[in-house]
């Protein structure tokens, strides 16, 4: 019976919610895209400068070091933290410790230095700092110096680790219970580590999951340290991990960093699509139409309405595969109109996708990459016309709105496509495609930064309602490396089975919440944000320089391109902070603290 009244309850339900909501006007909607996404309406201060304060040491001849390198040198550059980079294949460096506070090894033969190794320990002992970043070769220098590196014993064999624990409130987002494991079916990547036993004197901060193979340490040398990585992590997802066995080198460590959380609604609002879905009939016995507007959007507002997060919708104008001029205009607009406004009332906001689904690349020029079913647009003129087509529908649907924000449909567009984009759309300051490739090599893969031209650009870190682990691990060193969230889900994500629509939407929507409820408990303190506030903060994050020093346990920042106010990361490996000037402090786990600095000079001082 209770099944029965549901399936004619439901289409009753939905046809007073359309109906209602199609009267719905906007109110009360409180952001301003224009300050938010426009350098020239943010005043930024002169620019910092930092000394080196960190040698890299590099073996050139060695494709592992060379990656290793790269990927730490991106982890320094986001961090604002100086370096210079020395080839252990042109000489000695222990002449030029005196100039800089931490040494990072990037190289598995520690054999390439064994002739300085005792003068680098002699240096740290009188309070110098030094990391590795890689699994490192049981060779004669390394087992020379592993009592120093506080381990207590080297078989001469290797453990590939298939998945890892964090211990001692290292990381955000991980607690010692939690078991964080490689998918193998989708990503090869495993940990390749040494088998060996750490000292009483190590501290450990990441296990094996079993808990039997130490991954990370550190080991206090006189009045220095060492930090040893024992993994061998190549995926972008590294960076988080780089990130925290560099904070946990000096006394303190702090970073800049974005601080927000953004939540995406890829092709909403865009035409629903007519009649049923089969997972959808089988469970609820109603159309999609229906299930939109009962079932999915429902719990989109109580998410948002729980977790306080902000819903940035994509708005597509149809579905169709026209890459030539003319381009009609849909003229069913009822559900863009009730659905767009539901969002923007609800502190939401509006942004562009496409015409159609069909990505910005054009033919002639684009045609070497391989874009599956989609066209390829015959000219730049008819990329243009289609832009401004839905440009025009959109903003004749919300005519105060300025769609700033821009998302590639399937994440995929040319450089071409970006440049006839900013013509056509001079508005859009903000670009959020993907953080990660795909494996066909389609996906337009970003960074969080602002290119040459001024364009924003804010990656989607994770997507979809199934959080596989490869996913959840990257927004674990994401959560710890730029203090950023970004998420991407699809209305028709149900109907789709390559996104788990066989399980039907109870198991997906339980899924996605479990990713929500994870990120807000790990970061309660993140900004939740609109894609044009993720713009902003990553636009104030890029242009950020610091100068930092540290005496008589006073730690004093200077920040250039400096809007008056800027977030930071802290992490106190000595002592307990005491008194702040130009900034608040907020505890987030552990030793780490979020900085909010109000003004361009700030000093914390610590107690004991």
């Amino acid at each position: 019976m209770k099944r029965k009244y549901t399936k004619l309850f439901l289409p009753l339900l939905a046809l007073v919610i359309c109906g209602v909501v199609v009267i719905v006007e906007r109110i009360g909607v409180k952001y301003d895209v224009q300050m938010m996404t426009q350098e020239g309406k943010l005043s930024f201060s002169e620019a910092v400068e930092e000394e080196a304060t960190c040698l890299l040491l590099v073996n050139k001849k060695d494709k592992v070091s060379e990656q290793f390198k790269t990927m730490m040198g991106t982890v320094l550059d986001g961090m604002k933290i100086s370096y210079d980079i020395h080839n252990v294949n042109k000489g000695d460096f222990i002449d030029k410790l005196d100039q800089y506070d931490s040494v990072i090894i990037t190289f598995e033969e520690w054999n390439l230095i064994k002739d300085q190794l005792d003068s680098l320990c002699q240096w740290v002992e009188e309070g110098g700092h030094v990391m590795n970043t890689v699994t490192p070769a049981p060779d004669q220098a390394f087992v020379s110096v592993a009592k120093a590196l506080g381990i207590k014993n080297i078989p001469d064999e290797y453990a590939s680790i298939t998945g890892f624990r964090m211990l001692n409130d290292v990381m955000l987002g991980a607690t010692e219970e939690d078991e964080f494991i490689f998918d193998e079916e989708n990503h090869e990547e495993l940990l390749i580590s040494l088998d060996l036993a750490l000292t009483e004197q190590a501290k450990l901060y990441m296990t094996s999951k079993d808990g039997k193979v130490p991954l990370l340490w550190k080991t206090k040398y006189g009045n220095g340290d060492f930090v040893i990585l024992n993994e061998t992590l190549t995926e972008k997802y590294q960076r988080g991990f780089l990130c925290t066995a560099f904070s946990l080198l000096d006394d303190t460590t702090i970073y800049p960093v974005i601080n927000a959380s953004s939540y995406y609604l890829d092709d909403f609002p865009a035409p629903v699509p007519s009649g049923n879905g089969e997972y959808i009939k089988n469970d609820y016995g109603i159309d999609i139409g229906t299930f939109y507007a009962t079932v999915w959007w429902p719990k989109m507002l109580q998410w948002e309405k729980k977790y306080k997060i902000k819903h940035t919708g994509l708005i597509i104008e149809n579905y169709n595969d026209v890459v030539k001029a003319p381009f009609a205009t849909n003229e069913e607009t009822s559900k863009f109109i009730s659905y767009g406004n539901m969002l923007l009332n609800h502190g939401g906001e509006l942004g562009l996708h496409g015409y159609n689904h069909m990505p910005l690349c054009l033919s002639g020029i684009d045609d070497k990459r391989q874009y599956g079913s989609y066209k390829l647009w015959e000219t730049k003129e008819d990329m243009k016309k289609a832009l401004a087509e839905l440009h025009t529908f959109s903003s004749n649907l919300f005519p105060n709105e300025t769609f700033a924000v821009y998302v590639p449909p399937s994440n995929i567009i040319s450089e071409t496509g970006i440049r006839t984009l900013v013509e056509a759309c001079p508005d859009i300051k903000v670009v959020s495609s993907s953080y990660m490739k795909d494996a066909e090599g389609r996906v337009y893969e970003q960074e969080f930064t602002v290119d040459e031209t001024g364009l924003i650009h804010a990656p989607r870190i994770t997507s979809g309602c199934d959080i596989d682990q490869y996913q959840k691990i990257t927004a674990l060193s994401e959560l710890n490396f730029q203090y950023v969230q970004s998420h991407f889900t699809h209305p028709d994500d149900v109907l789709d089975e390559d996104r788990g629509a066989s399980r039907g939407w109870k198991s997906l929507s339980d899924s996605l919440e479990d990713y929500i409820k994870w990120v807000n408990t790990s970061v309660p303190e993140m900004r939740n944000a609109t894609g044009s506030e993720m713009g902003k903060a990553v636009l104030q994050y890029h242009n950020l320089s610091v100068k930092r020093s540290f005496e008589n346990n006073e730690l004093k920042v200077s920040l250039g391109g400096f809007t008056g106010e800027a977030y930071l990361m802290l992490r106190i490996n000595e002592g307990t902070p005491k008194e702040t000037t130009g900034c608040e402090l907020t505890k987030l786990k552990g030793d780490l603290y979020m900085v909010k600095a109000t003004q361009d000079e700030i000093k914390i001082t610590l107690g004991e």
